[in-house]
């Protein structure tokens, strides 16, 4: 879909809802082209949170750990680009040495709606420098909800210096669902009722860990992936956060 085709389908939808003069009037052109860029008319099942946060250990036997962070990121589509800002956070409890449990939370803003969404995240360290993860969850976004899973890769250093890198291969499932819980108002109720596409994820991340103390550290990761809506051309995908990590316990 272009430029031009997602500005008439915008025209429609929101024809329906609102008045056509309030669109295109001198006031509000400007921001009706801006949104051509940040806005997109790709639509597809939300994921879970796909972002790291530090690697490759685990959090230690009843040892927690827990992270903020905030970021920002964008889909590239093909005349369909939409961005937003976000945030996260996570907490592990060690069940032993190299396996913890925990949950994940994001998130998004976009200029066209926003996104919520959580799930049951699962670590095992294989090596000192190679961990594996799991996920289950679900998600509420103003185009619909999904179910995904997602599995990961981490590899990474693990030095007694200031800091420590490391990088994630991931891949993720969204199963998308009619619906809007969070976001519900607004969404036109015959949208509401269209399921989003299910989609596939890749994604590959990179972080650097700034030591503070033993138990605080300071991240900065980015990401960068490709997403694939069914029925619908694959594209690009890239973030950028940067957050603190904390450990509880021993």
């Amino acid at each position: 879909m272009g430029r031009g085709d997602c500005l008439a389908a915008i025209a429609v939808k929101r024809g329906k809802h609102h008045s056509m003069k309030c669109l295109f009037s001198r006031q509000n052109i400007a921001l009706a082209l801006f949104s051509l860029f940040l806005s997109g008319c790709v639509t597809f099942a939300p994921p879970t949170p796909l972002f790291t946060y530090g690697g490759p250990s685990t959090s230690g036997a009843k040892t927690s750990e827990a992270a903020v962070a905030a970021g920002t990121g964008v889909t590239l589509f093909e005349g369909a680009h939409t961005g937003g800002s976000g945030w996260m956070g996570r907490y592990n409890y060690g069940v032993t040495d190299r396996f913890d449990l925990g949950f994940d939370f994001m998130g998004i803003s976009r200029i066209d709606g926003g996104t919520m969404a959580v799930k049951l995240a699962s670590r095992y360290q294989l090596n000192p420098h190679l961990r594996a993860e799991a996920g289950f969850g679900a998600a509420d976004d103003s185009d619909g909800k999904s179910l995904a899973a997602d599995i990961g890769l981490t590899v990474g250093t693990r030095r007694e210096k200031p800091w420590n890198f490391y990088s994630t291969v991931r891949f993720a499932g969204a199963k998308g669902y009619p619906g809007n819980i969070i976001f519900a108002d607004e969404t036109p109720l015959e949208e509401d009722s269209v399921p989003p596409p299910d989609t596939f994820f890749a994604l590959l991340n990179f972080g650097a860990e700034g030591r503070i103390t033993q138990k605080q550290m300071f991240v900065f990761e980015g990401g960068y992936g490709y997403v694939f809506p069914e029925g619908q051309q694959a594209g690009p995908a890239f973030y950028y956060s940067a957050g603190l990590v904390f450990r509880i316990g021993n």
